[in-house]
């Protein structure tokens, strides 16, 4: 009976030695495929990193070049620090220039805005409407510059004798951010009726702004100009 009992214990003890040793294969299996799958993953991040740091370091380059371009450019337009001195035409061909390739390397609202003022200076009214029009497509958000375009665009339209545009121009202005530059869209309006000889019409136009926007800063000219017509008005027999 001992020797049964004895074998019985070695068999068992080599049943669980074999257990144990499974295991641990298994586990240090698992352990190697995880560390796989860890290290792909680190990797993976590593590259994501690297890829958006170097993204990053390019953008601002670009930018870094264009700010440089657009700095050489309003030297230009506006006639400061020129080694030589240039015809008005020259500077502005010259600005013209460069805003183009700023906006080539990186484009911004303020060098568009500055490349439709560069074609209107060069009184090429036409690409500067193309010029303003681009700028309000793609930088609606622009409020502190946008009453000036619109203001840029109208004139050009006058200027290339496009009068009905201009006033296309201008009910579209009047409605831009929920109509914040109405009064001022209605001044243009009113000064442009007075130019064409539509003094009825320009007289609406100041009479809408009193009426509407009596605290507006265009208030003032609107009362001078609808008090002087009725000055005249009463001085005609």
């Amino acid at each position: 009976m001992p020797k049964v009992i004895k074998k019985r214990t070695v068999k068992k003890a080599e049943s669980g030695s074999e257990d144990v040793s499974s295991i641990a294969s298994e586990t240090l299996q698992y352990v190697k495929e995880k560390k796989n799958v860890l290290i792909s993953v680190i990797a993976v991040l590593c590259i994501a990193v690297a890829a958006v740091a170097g993204f990053r370091l390019y953008a601002s380059s670009l930018t870094a070049k264009s700010h440089a371009l657009e700095r050489e450019a309003s030297d230009y337009y506006y006639g400061r620090n020129l080694k030589n001195p240039l015809s008005e035409e020259e500077r502005f061909k010259k600005a013209l220039e460069l805003y183009q390739q700023a906006s080539k390397v990186k484009s911004s609202a303020l060098i568009q805005f500055y490349i439709g003022n560069s074609y209107h200076k060069l009184n090429d009214y036409a690409n500067a409407i193309k010029a303003y029009t681009e700028f309000i497509d793609k930088y609606s958000k622009e409020e502190k510059i946008m009453p000036i375009v619109y203001q840029k665009l109208i004139s050009s339209y006058m200027k290339a004798g496009k009068t009905e545009d201009a006033l296309r121009t201008i009910e579209a202005f009047k409605k831009f951010n929920n109509s914040i530059f109405k009064d001022f869209a209605l001044i243009e309006e009113a000064r442009i009726y007075e130019s064409l000889g539509k003094t009825d019409d320009a007289r609406k136009k100041y009479e809408e702004i009193l009426k509407e926007f009596p605290n507006s800063l265009w208030s003032i000219e609107a009362k001078l100009k609808t008090s002087a017509k009725t000055e005249r008005e009463i001085k005609t027999p």
